[in-house]
């Protein structure tokens, strides 16, 4: 909306014989009572559209074009997938205050199966870190080993056209490497690949590129989906890749992988835990010696002494039972103040911390007679076993090796050192009361040699070293059997199968996103482009923001390429100029002249085509009817009338003629003309003198309608000046081509001028959209116009209705 103006600024004179009780409208008054349209302007949105249907319709198809090229780079997805079954039965042991359980837990097994020590052999084994653009070229490669000193690039290996000789070269054309073919390729950058000759042909080249199995790796760990629910023994193995035989086969290798490497697992914990048997056997076996030594040197210096030739500790013991009874509780004393002395050493060496188990080897009795203390240590064995194992496989940041390292820390520090001590304090218990019973039969056997209780001691001593060698070696051939009879923990249940359909297929959906998103790109810059559009489209346009009333449209006159007009058109243009006449008639008090300037904001908007037509329509109802030129820079009306251009106005207005020879008949009945007359650099500053309006006052008592065809707004003070001499103006817009801004802008110097404004009449407005409502689509019943209704002015010139 234009800020209203005072118009008091510019008293005027009343013309003579103007209309009395005429009153001026300013931008504000034409404006008061216009409001936006209520609702959303489909009809503007769906005109805005059709206008750039072309953008749209390109935009659309580069779209579809671009959605096409992503589809076809977009390779579908297929999904292969395998089951592991767990053999959860599998147990170690359970005795022992601490149980164990199965080799791995549940996460451990998917921990596993993501570790470098499974998926690099994978890698290395089915190339996956060759990677060449041909299938057909996978034959070459099938002896292709990588190695550590391979180095990762890009390469082209090219074979002459002789087929003898190859050459090695990087992506950049340097040449690595050239020798016969048959020999080995690509030693000096670390492969290890001898191609079979009769792949490589003559003039044949393949491109491959080589990476490193640890980077292959990461991606397919990233791939890779394994599924394990807690508790459950079915591991599965989903791999996603765009090749379902690829895809098949690594899932195959990787599931044959893990079950071999959980055999080999197995079978290493055996290992270890046979090894630390085997060393425990073998100090068993020296303490058992030691003790037999010991006994056989004892009665060798014992032999000769009298009463005990032959005799020893059983033969004292066979003739009297008090005897062999004191005998028997004097070496289970030193026996238990012996193991009593070294268990303490054992406690006060360790000192809160990981306990000397070695040291238990040397108290077979302790072991025979305390179950629960050699469960522990045999349970501390398999342990740590199972740790080195593992360690081999995981790391030690790994659950897994967190649980079995604070396992192993738990017997170590506690658990065998709280039994220790309790088997110490049972000995400290056991030592008074043995001590009691000595001391009463002490004095009945005082005579009784010191060496029979040694002897008796040493017996024991050798008893119970035998007893635990024979327990470990039980032990230990029972961990050999088991190492042969190995078996794993894991089997392979269902192998994968190449898949047919695809998992995912992005190429429709990309296709589809492609197309509405180019649509959507296209409707939405076509929508902005339509409020970004400067020039006047619409007739809210008109109405809201120049304030004018619409006084009428006219059509869009284009002729063919022939320069002939459609009769339908041109019946259709004459009734626009009739409802416009209309219009105007009714302006106007009845019994007075009409007389109104026709003008527009820039030049080529149509203003000379609307006075003329306008001129034709009252000529036609039988008005007398005057048309002025009063664009004297520019005007053509004497090209569209087809007379004279002199003497015109500015011939007048100079006084150069009189007014009779100015006004001339036109073809057309109850038509005048007065051409703008001779170009002169005087001429704007004539039409604002007394003259002019003294010319437009006389030509109101001869004629019924005077219409003065005025230069554009923009083109200076004419305008102006013919509408302040005519009182009223037709201002004429054109879809597309008016300045919106322009036009407010000389609107407001309207406002402040003796004009009143009867309105715009929109010329060459386009058919349907915005302007459905003010096209007329009513005609005769004969639905082939044979004449139009009425004489029509064209940019080409006057057609008669004769």
């Amino acid at each position: 909306m234009r800020a209203s103006s005072s118009q008091n600024n510019f008293p005027v004179a009343p013309i003579p014989g103007a209309p009395s009780g005429v009153d001026w409208i300013s931008a504000s008054q034409r404006n008061q009572g216009l409001s936006e349209g209520e609702g959303v302007p489909w009809s503007r949105y769906l005109d805005a559209l059709r206008r750039n249907i072309v953008l749209i319709l390109a935009i659309a198809i580069a779209g579809t074009f671009a959605g096409r090229y992503a589809a076809s780079r977009s390779a579908p997805t297929y999904e292969a997938q395998a089951s592991v079954w767990i053999n959860a039965s599998a147990n170690a042991p359970t005795t022992g205050p601490i149980r164990s359980q199965q080799l791995l837990n549940s996460v451990s097994w998917v921990e596993l199966l993501r570790s470098f020590a499974i998926v690099d052999p994978i890698v290395r084994d089915l190339k996956l870190n060759v990677h060449y653009p041909l299938p057909a070229d996978s034959v070459a490669f099938a002896n292709f080993q990588w190695t550590p000193a391979t180095k990762s690039g890009s390469y082209a290996l090219s074979v002459d056209k002789t087929g003898k000789a190859y050459t090695l070269a990087t992506s950049d054309g340097s040449v690595v490497e050239r020798g016969a073919v048959g020999d080995s390729v690509g030693r000096k950058v670390g492969m290890s690949w001898v191609p079979d000759a009769s792949y490589l042909r003559a003039g044949r080249t393949i491109s491959f590129s080589v990476t490193t199995p640890r980077s292959v790796s990461v991606g397919l760990m990233g791939a890779v989906h394994p599924s394990l629910p807690e508790d459950a023994q079915f591991l599965k193995i989903t791999l996603s890749g765009s090749d379902p035989q690829r895809t098949a086969r690594i899932v195959n290798a990787w599931a044959a992988g893990l079950v071999s490497s959980s055999g080999e697992l197995k079978k290493r914990n055996l290992v270890e835990f046979k090894r630390i048997l085997a060393d425990q056997l073998a100090l068993a076996e020296n303490q058992l010696r030691e003790s037999e030594n010991d006994l056989e040197k004892f009665r060798v210096n014992t032999i000769t002494l009298p009463g005990a030739a032959g005799r020893g500790a059983q033969g004292a013991a066979a003739g009297d039972p008090v005897l062999a009874d004191y005998f028997q509780q004097k070496a289970t004393l030193e026996e238990i103040q012996s193991e009593q002395a070294v268990l303490e050493r054992t406690i006060a060496e360790a000192r809160g911390g990981p306990i000397n188990t070695q040291a238990f080897m040397q108290l077979p009795a302790i072991l025979n007679n305390a179950p629960q203390l050699r469960s522990a240590l045999e349970e501390l064995a398999l342990r740590r076993a199972t740790l080195r194992t593992e360690q081999q496989f995981l790391t030690d940041a790994n659950p897994r090796i967190k649980q079995l390292s604070e396992g192993v820390r738990l017997l170590e520090t506690q658990t065998i050192p709280q039994i220790t001590q309790e088997v110490l304090t049972a000995l400290k218990a056991r030592e008074p009361e043995l001590g009691t019973r000595i001391d009463a039969g002490s004095r009945e056997l005082r005579a009784i040699p010191a060496r029979v209780t040694e002897d008796m001691r040493l017996e024991r001593r050798v008893s119970a070293a035998e007893n635990l060698y024979n327990s470990l070696k039980a032990r230990y051939e029972e961990v050999s059997i088991a190492e042969v009879q190995t078996a794993p923990d894991l089997s392979v249940l269902d192998t994968a199968v190449a898949p047919v359909f695809p998992a995912t297929n992005d190429a429709p959906r990309l296709k589809l996103l492609a197309v509405i998103a180019s649509i959507g790109l296209a409707l939405a810059l076509a929508l902005i482009k339509d409020r970004l559009d400067p020039t006047f489209r619409y007739p809210e346009q008109a109405t809201h923001e120049l304030g004018l009333s619409i006084a009428g449209t006219v059509p869009k006159l284009k002729s063919n390429s022939r320069g002939e007009y459609q009769m339908l058109l041109m019946s259709q243009a004459v009734e626009s100029f009739r409802t416009l006449r209309l219009a105007l008639r009714y302006d106007f008090p009845d019994n007075s002249p009409i007389v109104v300037g026709v003008s527009s904001p820039v030049t080529g908007d149509g203003k000379s085509l609307v006075s003329s037509n306008l001129g034709l329509a009252f000529a036609s109802a039988g008005n007398r009817t005057l048309i002025i030129d009063g664009d004297v820079r520019r005007g053509a009306l004497h090209n569209i009338f087809e007379t004279s251009v002199t003497p015109g106005l500015v011939d007048y207005l100079q006084g150069n003629t009189d007014v009779e020879s100015i006004v001339r008949p036109t073809a057309s009945e109850n038509l005048y003309l007065i051409p703008r007359g001779t170009r002169g650099n005087r001429a704007p500053e004539l039409l604002v003198s007394d003259l002019m309006s003294s010319l437009v006052h006389a030509m109101r008592t001869r004629f019924d309608v005077v219409i003065i065809d005025s230069p554009p707004l923009s083109a200076g003070i004419d305008a102006y000046a013919l509408g302040a001499a005519a009182g009223t103006m037709l201002i004429v817009l054109r879809p597309g081509y008016t300045d919106r801004k322009l036009a407010a802008a000389k609107l407001e110097v309207i406002d402040r001028l003796p004009i009143r404004l009867l309105g715009a009449v929109v010329n060459a407005v386009p058919g349907g959209g915005a302007y459905r409502y003010y096209s007329a689509e009513y005609s005769y019943a004969d639905s082939q116009v044979q004449e139009q209704a009425g004489d029509i002015a064209t940019p080409e010139g006057l057609v008669l209705t004769s």
